[in-house]
């Protein structure tokens, strides 16, 4: 199933003219790196979502001034519907990213101490880390093995995810580096910093929940308990009232 909606959003890519193709990408070749989301398919979603959802508005309310009134601000929708989907997914790979970092520290710090040398315990680290991480990492890796130096490694990783918990852990290996400073008291001290964070992101969280809870609460929760509350007395009453 998915490899047959893959063939088609290519060959839907493929057969649209070149001109057109560079109008409805110019905005999606900078929304798919770390989407998971292809070009081909964000045009795809584009193309089916401007077409179909509109066309079930006016399908939905008969061709009437309703539907022709929903035609428009839903086919703008459909439009912008890739951008949303694609930051989204941007989103979760960040978010994925963020909370596996802790685990590689502590496996590189573990592997520092141990004796390995950066080089050996920046790619056991990298071996060990869960994905998406690992396919970051592995780059800075690949390019050490043919004789970058670190600093030129670390940066290609940087250009790939921008990610500020990424770019400082970094930075730290390099400063230490560069300094001469032990590298296992600098990792220490950054995965600290870094559960530390964390903890206080999850709490803010956690404080904001209430707040998130209130809509539901007030616009759904609300009126369906007074309805299901008041509603059979209003109806025993307008039947009594009734002739």
């Amino acid at each position: 199933m998915n490899t047959t909606l893959r063939d088609i959003q290519k060959k839907s890519y493929r057969l649209i003219p070149e001109r057109a193709r560079k109008v409805l990408c110019s905005d999606l070749f900078k929304q798919e790196n770390l989407s998971g989301y292809s070009v081909e398919k964000l045009l795809g979603i584009r193309l089916l979502a401007t077409t179909l959802l509109p066309l079930a508005a006016l399908l939905i309310f008969r061709f009437s001034a309703i539907g022709l009134l929903l035609a428009a601000p839903l086919a703008a929708l459909g439009y912008l519907l890739p951008i949303f989907l694609a930051e989204s997914g941007k989103k979760k790979f960040l978010d994925s990213v963020r909370s596996e970092l802790p685990h590689t520290t502590d496996m590189l710090y573990t592997l520092v101490v141990g004796g390995k040398n950066l080089d050996n315990a920046f790619r056991g680290a990298t071996e060990c880390s869960p994905e998406p991480l690992r396919s970051l990492l592995i780059v800075a890796v690949r390019h050490l093995e043919l004789g970058s130096s670190t600093e030129e490694a670390f940066e290609l990783v940087r250009e790939e995810c921008h990610l500020r918990e990424l770019s400082s852990l970094l930075r730290t290996i390099s400063e230490a580096q560069k300094r001469g400073t032990p590298l296992s008291h600098a990792l220490m001290v950054f995965s600290n910093n870094l559960r530390e964070k964390e903890r206080d992101r999850i709490r803010q969280s956690a404080a904001k929940a209430p707040l998130k809870m209130l809509a539901p609460l007030v616009f759904l929760i609300l009126p369906a308990s007074i309805i299901l509350t008041i509603g059979p007395t209003i109806m025993v009453a307008l039947n009594q009232i009734a002739p």
